[in-house]
């Protein structure tokens, strides 16, 4: 029987890793985002500002993280980042004011699922593949969507069963008990130079990969990491806000909560067409095509009045996303190599944070400030096509 590449076992781990942590962390955060404005009574602005604070501490920590992989090693990170996560949540069960659920969820749960997220899953995973890169990044990133099918619904119907605290203490759970087995059993880095599946090697590989300041010299390293940076804003718009939305219209909180699950269902095959793609055409190409179809879910959010219409939104926007989440890392390693890769992608993200940031608080000062989503929906148009413009005009970069 044919031994299976252990590369492909990391693609597991990294699934499920991200599976649990974007799950409770990012993609349940539009209903607790609902549940707060309602049973706090916080403003849209108030709740908002959670996320844009766990934003930036997760870029902020994920730079950090990048380092910390080349010094200490995956799994150490890992672990630590499993640990402080599930803290995280369970401090939220005692929040009674907003600077509390900024510090428990901006902080604390941020700064531990950044050591579980994007950048330590995405490492390991590349450290394994030189040929098939953005398809083994797309059947890894499949994770984020699967979490964000099952924790957004699941997170509707446990608020609605039992209640949000409950819910916060059942997430905690998850991230522990999913993390730490995994990060400890199966992930891992090669111990030496990298290896692809059967041994063979990527045509074109540079002789030599850049190091970090390198890449931030490089004009491409800066469109590419902005155009993704304004892609997320405008997301983020859309993903944080659409729950409060859809109750603001009439739609049942559960049945909103739903077309947050169905948005990640969709990212699904986002993620692995559009990360096959990549592996045969002109990554930013593969990218532009699937800003795109954000563009047209944000004109159909737009017109938006019933749950039907909320849904082919969702199924949109969310094979429009799985276009990015697999194709960015892609994208930087073929640009600037993977001996620094961490390091590299970690200071993109930290400017793709930017966009997470502002996202959130955008949209929720436009609605306490006109009553009406409706300029939100507009600029998350006008941004992606910018957006879309910026990828496009990303030039290979100079030799090293």
């Amino acid at each position: 029987m044919k031994k299976i590449y252990y590369g492909w076992w990391v693609v597991g781990g990294a699934f499920l890793l991200l599976f649990c942590s974007m799950g409770t962390h990012f993609y349940a955060f539009p209903v607790f985002f609902d549940v707060m404005v309602r049973e706090m009574e916080w403003t849209r602005t108030q709740v908002a500002l959670a996320l844009t604070v766990g934003t930036f501490v997760l870029g902020a920590v994920g730079l950090l993280v990048g380092g910390l992989i080349h010094k200490v090693g995956l799994r150490p990170v890992l672990v630590c980042g499993t640990l402080i996560a599930g803290l995280g949540f369970l401090l939220l069960t005692t929040v009674t004011e907003p600077w509390q659920f900024y510090l428990y969820y901006g902080l604390v749960l941020s700064a531990g699922i950044a050591g579980i997220e994007a950048v330590p899953t995405m490492t390991a995973v590349e450290a394994w593949f030189d040929r098939g890169k953005s398809t083994a990044l797309g059947v890894a990133t499949t994770g984020m969507g699967v979490g964000g099918v099952v924790m957004a619904p699941l997170a509707g119907w446990l608020i609605s069963r039992y209640d949000w605290q409950i819910t916060f203490v059942f997430m905690a759970g998850i991230v522990i008990l999913v993390g730490i087995p995994i990060s400890v059993i199966i992930m891992r880095t090669p111990g030496g130079r990298k290896v692809a599946p059967r041994q063979e090697q990527q045509e074109g590989l540079k002789a030599r990969d850049a190091t970090i300041g390198q890449a931030l010299r490089q004009k491409s390293f800066w469109l590419v990491s902005i155009g993704a940076m304004l892609w997320l804003w405008a997301y983020l718009i859309g993903l944080t806000h659409q729950v409060a939305f859809a109750v603001d219209i009439g739609i049942d909180r559960v049945a909103a909560a739903g077309a947050v699950g169905l948005l990640c269902a969709f990212s699904i095959p986002g993620r692995l067409g559009f990360g096959k793609l990549g592996d045969i055409m002109d990554k930013r190409y593969v990218m532009m095509m699937a800003a795109s179809l954000q563009v047209v879910a944000f004109v159909i959010l737009l017109k938006t009045t019933n749950l039907t219409m909320l849904y082919i939104y969702s199924c949109l926007i969310g094979v429009g996303i799985g276009g990015l989440t697999p194709i960015l890392p892609g994208l930087l390693a073929d640009y600037f190599g993977g001996s620094h890769f961490s390091a590299i992608y970690g200071a993109a993200g930290m400017v793709n944070t930017l966009g997470l940031m502002i996202g959130p608080v955008y949209g929720g000062w436009i609605f306490d400030t006109t009553g009406s989503y409706s300029l939100a929906f507009l600029s998350g148009i006008i941004i992606t096509l910018l957006a879309g413009v910026l990828l496009y005009l990303a030039p290979k970069p100079r030799s090293q």
